[in-house]
């Protein structure tokens, strides 16, 4: 039996990032289906009208830091408080191209968050996330 897909949420506001991060992943990952909300608010809506179906939710988020509406601290503490069973399976990943290492230390600070990497993905990156998230 073959290992089923991953489902992937990518969160970020720059449409570029956003289809080269799409690219990547469909070359390095088993036919990924991938979802792209474009702010910490949309992904909040996304993971709202799934959360009664554990089985639509994402098995991992790629989460951009710096964005407009709802930027990704405030996504994280939006995703605590909407926590449902089925939410266990998700896997947060920073992916920024914030440099600063406030920023890096902050992330780590939260349990849910499982690894920060920055911008643009690559091989390595894709890799590393799949291994953090079996």
């Amino acid at each position: 039996m073959s290992k089923p897909a991953h489902h992937i949420l990518l969160v970020d506001d720059d449409d570029v990032t956003n289809f080269l991060s799409r690219e990547m992943l469909r070359i390095y990952m088993p036919s990924p289906k991938i979802d792209t909300a474009l702010n910490g608010q949309e992904a909040i809506n996304f993971l709202s009208s799934r959360a009664d179906q554990p089985e639509e939710l994402p098995d991992i988020i790629l989460l951009d830091i710096n964005m407009p509406v709802m930027d990704g601290w405030e996504f994280l503490a939006e995703f605590e408080k909407l926590k449902r069973p089925g939410f266990e399976k998700i896997h947060i990943i920073m992916f920024t191209s914030s440099v600063y290492y406030e920023d890096i230390d902050r992330a780590r600070t939260y349990s849910i968050v499982k690894d920060i990497f920055s911008k643009p993905l690559d091989e390595g990156k894709i890799k590393a996330i799949i291994a953090c998230c079996e």
